[in-house]
């Protein structure tokens, strides 16, 4: 069967202009995360805290973006979506600015990590991503949707690698004192990142109103009736497969192949970039898949074989072998992401947009819990290292035949007939 009662309407002839603001908001927001993913925690261990408190303060970081990301659609039902963008960019600057201020003030350090500005990677759970990706299902025909998705996803992860690049210049900059400001390090990072978020309220204030959320008469409650049990299924199985992503972080990964096989760091330097381009492939090919074999089919027939690549991880007797398993599992491994948004936006409601973008970002937070668990693997040492490829390859298997389950006879608009 098909979406039932999902008004579709043509996009406004402001929808080129607002999807390019979009596309470039998510490829600065892009760079932003990537250079704080390699730097935030290295300054956080330099002003004094410890591995543990580190680990619990990036944790924090996600929990105050996904708290967020829930919020926006109840501002939502009162403000414009565009002085919601504004709104949230402002929290990205102010944190950005309080990190630079005094990263060794816990006051300031937890502050700036709840506004929900500070994500650190390429994971986009943040009320930023919620509001762009229903912000961008308007400004695209049906057919385009995913295309566009796998576009904007892929600037994001442009974004990231050159952040991530640009990590080690910005750190050997130093830091910028002002006078005033307590004693401490004052990394330009996190300056620029404070900076970023201001350069993003122009960016949002150049949206049209055609990106805002449609009236859906007085309404108390961000999702209608019709649409919560849709979203809140897919929010439910999002969450187990991000908590399966959690157990195999590419930080972990790398200890994992550096403890087992002992490769050179220019070799493990080279898997990784090789990974990140195949991951990259696998957005490009996602739009076209899509087309021929439908969103539900393309997001877990080609998220099968990606996690049965983790699983055969356990047995690779070399690091030649391990490395190709690592990259083929990443030629596939994203593939679901453009997807898995473009159907999110498709089965429900023009009004219901922003809530379930919200919810279904929010959900894939849980994926903070995996490393913990993969943590105690790698320190039980022996057998157990290779334990959370497995795991996490058997979980994620369970999300994709329950999400084909629950979903493969619910079709987007653009698959009638």
């Amino acid at each position: 069967m098909t979406v039932e009662g999902v008004a579709r309407q043509r996009p406004p002839p402001t929808a080129g202009p607002d999807r390019i603001l979009l596309f470039g908001a998510r490829a600065a927001r892009g760079f932003g995360a990537g250079a704080l993913s390699i730097l935030l925690a290295l300054d956080l261990s330099r002003v004094g805290y410890s591995a543990a408190g580190i680990g619990l303060l990036l944790g924090l970081a996600l929990a105050g973006a996904a708290a967020w990301a829930i919020a926006v659609p109840r501002i939502e039902l009162r403000w414009p979506r565009r002085s919601v963008f504004v709104l949230s960019a402002a929290t990205l600057a102010l944190g950005g600015f309080l990190l630079w201020i005094d990263l060794a003030s816990p006051l300031l350090l937890l502050t700036a990590l709840l506004l929900g500005g500070i994500v650190v990677g390429g994971a986009d759970v943040s009320p930023l991503g919620a509001l762009e990706q229903a912000a961008l299902a308007g400004t695209t025909p049906d057919r385009s949707r995913t295309r566009t998705y796998a576009i904007y996803n892929l600037l994001g992860y442009v974004g990231v690698a050159l952040g991530a690049l640009a990590a080690g210049p910005l750190s050997a900059a130093g830091g910028l004192r002002i006078a005033g400001l307590p004693p401490g390090p004052h990394g330009i990072p996190f300056l620029l990142y404070g900076l970023l978020g201001l350069g993003l309220l122009p960016l949002y204030r150049g949206l049209s109103g055609g990106v805002d959320r449609p009236a859906g008469g007085a309404r108390t409650s961000p999702l209608s009736p019709a649409s919560r049990p849709v979203v809140y299924s897919l929010a439910a199985l999002f969450s187990v497969d991000a908590f399966g992503g959690g157990l195999v972080v590419n930080s972990l990964v790398v200890y994992y192949f550096a403890t087992v096989f002992h490769p050179e760091v220019d070799l493990l330097g080279f898997v990784f970039f090789l990974s990140n381009l195949a991951a990259g492939l696998s957005l490009v090919l996602a739009a076209p898949l899509a087309r021929r074999f439908g969103l539900v089919r393309t997001m877990v027939f080609s998220h099968i074989p990606s996690n049965l690549f983790l699983i055969l991880l356990v047995v690779a007797p070399s690091f030649a072998i391990a490395s190709i398993l690592w990259v083929a599992r990443a030629t596939l491994s994203q593939m679901d992401v453009p997807t898995r948004q473009s159907y999110v936006q498709a089965i429900v409601p023009a009004e219901d947009r922003g809530a379930a973008a919200g919810y279904t970002t929010a959900a894939r937070s849980v994926q903070a819990l995996g490393a913990p668990v993969t943590g105690s693997f790698l320190a039980a040492g022996g057998p157990w290292i290779a334990a959370p490829f497995a795991l996490a390859g058997s979980v994620k298997i369970v999300y994709d035949l329950a999400i084909y389950r629950r979903f493969r006879k619910l079709r987007p608009p653009e698959e009638d007939g």
